[in-house]
């Protein structure tokens, strides 16, 4: 199973070169920052497990990535999440039917959502991973990936290259700059810029150390997974010119914010992929109606 090594590919964008780490072409069911964050439990499966648990979205890539991990171990995979959408519902592609397709039982809640997902521990028979993988566990594959651009760097003389990834727990962001000597910067694709220095501290306050922080640059204007016309000819722009194909959902807002801040940042600048791809035909059928509405 390919989860290391991934290629690095650059293209021209405003007079700036952009390089891309392609984390999309590790593998199709653990691609982009999922086979990092997954890593650890890929390379050392816990014994004696029997369900693996889990929540967040009912589109999450990170969901899908879960069920092929329980289908691969045997284990039973329980995800919550809150009510579907109808348009969830009637989905017949995307992460939510793959992972349906690998055996995952979906446990839809409402208003209990919060409480029952605050109360989910690991035990010895029962494997808890949080919403975006945030936890230490992930700290594993992303110091695999932060060695892998020291590497990159090395080979090119790039001195200080500044590295962006679009957050949304920030688990990604915030182990990456643990283990990278060049700054790593971020936007907020999930809430608010104090929720994702929230969700940093959090992290961090499972360590005995605390260390620099991530630089976000703050996205104060996107909605999360919410379509928006400024966004989507950026991201079309984007994949027209890198002929690169993008996550529809947070990758829009990652571009979008680079480009704002692009004369700002150090170069070069190295973005880094996170896969996602399967979930691009529900973002986009979401497009499709948002046009609709507003043609």
């Amino acid at each position: 199973m390919q989860l290391l090594n991934s290629p690095v590919n650059s293209f021209e964008y405003a007079g700036t070169t952009i390089y891309v780490k392609r984390d999309d072409l590790l593998h199709p069911e653990f691609s982009g920052n999922k086979a990092r964050k997954l890593a650890y439990f890929l390379e050392k499966p816990p014994t004696g497990i029997a369900t693996l648990i889990s929540y967040g979205g009912t589109q999450s890539n990170l969901m899908y990535s879960l069920s092929a991990l329980a289908k691969l171990n045997h284990w039973q995979f329980r995800y919550y999440t809150k009510t579907l959408s109808r348009q969830a519902a009637k989905s017949r592609n995307g992460n939510l039917a793959a992972s349906l397709n690998n055996g995952m039982e979906l446990i839809e809640l409402n208003s209990d959502y919060d409480r029952v997902t605050s109360a989910l521990i690991s035990t010895p028979h029962q494997l808890v991973i949080h919403q975006g993988g945030a936890q230490i566990e992930a700290e594993y594959g992303l110091q695999q990936l932060a060695q892998e651009i020291i590497l990159w760097a090395q080979q090119n003389n790039f001195a200080n290259p500044a590295i962006f990834v679009a957050s949304g727990t920030g688990a990604t962001a915030l182990f990456l700059q643990k283990h990278l000597p060049f700054d790593v910067y971020t936007t907020n694709c999930v809430g608010s810029p104090d929720y994702l220095r929230q969700q940093f501290n959090e992290l961090m306050s499972k360590s005995p150390k605390p260390w620099q922080l991530p630089l976000i640059l703050a996205n104060n204007d996107y909605r999360f997974a919410t379509p928006n016309a400024t966004l989507y000819r950026t991201i079309n722009r984007i994949i027209e010119t890198s002929q690169i194909e993008f996550d529809w959902v947070y990758d829009p807002v990652g571009w979008q914010i680079l480009i704002d801040n692009l004369a700002q940042l150090p170069q070069p600048i190295l973005y880094l992929h996170c896969g996602g791809l399967l979930g691009n035909a529900t973002m986009q059928a979401r497009y499709q109606y948002f046009f609709r509405q507003h043609n």
